[in-house]
């Protein structure tokens, strides 16, 4: 089976080239850190037998997952004073708020599922723990780790319909890699049921709940002086007359649709002032958006460039990471991405924590 599922993923690999070569270099994508993609990590990743420290191994995918992990690894530490926390994700913009949140030295790039890959970086860091954000299943990494004793822990499982239905034609393979998880930790009652329908065993299946409420109740200090921060260099909204709506994580075609809404209510008198924040879901799109904006004849003004002059622009262009769950709480109505394409829509937990 796992012969079979490598050979799969090489001939995926393939069938995606030219999408990534694309991007490259039409678009301005690239992917990072190749070399630890395939397990050449840097020496200082290498574990000492020295030290003698516990090393804890925390995957996470993209930006929202990474920023999941605060609490966790707060709590952790408390209770681990003396380990050792290493961090992984896919994409560039995880990458770099895991960097900001947890150090350079101790973020990279997550292997590519290959056997000889995931070997190599269990072989380099010697984990005594890996702990995977969300619902993201590496079979190699799971196989590989328990042949080396090392446990491997899903947190924050959820499992949306629309995977259920395809997991579960999958139920046969995914019962035999699930039986390589010392614990499943799934948000919700639900989410626990459909995992155990497909294959996972009932005995490590728990439903502690959803982490991102534990981020919204920690780090208030912090969080209250980014919050000042976004006032008063980007945001500027004090006046009742000039609403805000903030519209978080867009894809392509939704930006442009929402700016013909605000133009639309900026002809109202009454809604003369009502300002649209943008943050689109993909860094690479921030510039996109601005000339989308550009060309419907309405000023930005970038969260990037806080000195610029069109502070009070009808547009304000979030470029930054990181901060998008904070810009919610300035919102008269909040507009959440991927539901006006055929895409699927983020997250509302983050607006709504704000009662938005």
């Amino acid at each position: 089976m796992y012969l079979l599922y490598s050979l799969l993923l090489i001939i995926w690999g393939f069938a995606l080239l030219p999408v990534f070569l694309y991007k490259a270099l039409r678009r301005g994508k690239r992917m990072p850190g190749m070399r630890q993609r395939f397990g050449r990590l840097p020496r200082h990743f290498r574990a000492d037998p020295r030290d003698g420290r516990a090393v804890i191994w925390f995957h996470s995918c993209s930006v929202g997952e990474t920023l999941s992990l605060e609490p966790l690894t707060r709590a952790l530490g408390r209770r681990l004073p003396d380990a050792r926390f290493l961090f992984s994700t896919v994409t560039q913009t995880g990458h770099e708020i895991a960097v900001r949140n947890f150090g350079e030295e101790n973020v990279f790039y997550f292997p590519i599922d290959f056997t000889f890959a995931i070997r190599r970086v269990l072989g380099w860091i010697r984990p005594s723990l890996i702990v995977i954000i969300d619902t993201e299943i590496w079979p190699n990494l799971v196989r590989q780790a328990r042949n080396r004793g090392i446990p491997v822990a899903l947190a924050n499982g959820r499992i949306s319909p629309k995977s259920f239905r395809h997991y579960r034609l999958a139920r046969p393979v995914l019962r035999r890699v699930f039986q390589n998880y010392a614990a499943l930790m799934m948000q919700s009652e639900e989410d626990a049921r459909r995992i155990a329908a497909i294959g996972a065993p009932v005995g490590i299946i728990s439903t502690p709940g959803n982490m991102k409420f534990d981020r919204g109740s920690s780090q208030k200090d912090s969080r209250e002086k980014l919050r000042r921060d976004l006032a008063e260099n980007f945001i500027h909204n004090t006046d009742a007359a000039a609403p805000l709506i903030v519209a978080g994580s867009t894809h392509p075609g939704e930006e442009r649709i929402l700016l013909e809404v605000l133009l639309e209510l900026r002809r109202d008198p009454d809604l003369a002032k009502t300002r649209l924040l943008l943050a689109p879901r993909h860094p690479e799109r921030f510039d996109e958006a601005a000339e989308t904006a550009g060309a419907a004849g309405l000023a930005v003004f970038k969260r990037s460039r806080p000195d610029e002059e069109n502070k009070f622009a009808p547009v304000l262009l979030l470029d930054t990471l990181g901060e998008l769950s904070e810009a919610y709480s300035f919102a008269d109505i909040v507009f959440v991405g991927g539901t006006l394409v055929r895409h699927g829509g983020h997250s509302i937990l983050e607006p709504a924590a704000f009662s938005k």
